[in-house]
């Protein structure tokens, strides 16, 4: 049986989805300057530029900044 493979997020949807993570983040650490977490929201997600599978970037980088957030 072929394994059928994932699809891409469209654009638009992959950037809805990292607006969502930064409202996500700016609620999860209120302590934390909203612009600052807009600010690391936006370098970690410029990280994945090159990635060619787009499916789990927006999770990668809530992970990614979360930790760092949490780390203080």
């Amino acid at each position: 049986m072929p394994s059928t493979p994932l699809s891409a997020p469209s654009p638009e949807l992959e950037h809805d989805a990292i607006d969502q993570v930064k409202g996500r983040l700016r609620h999860r650490f209120p302590d934390v300057a909203p612009e600052h977490v807009v600010t690391a929201v936006d370098e970690a997600y410029r990280r994945y530029d090159s990635t060619r599978v787009r499916t789990f970037v927006p999770v990668l980088v809530e992970h990614e900044v979360g930790d760092t957030l949490a780390a203080g």
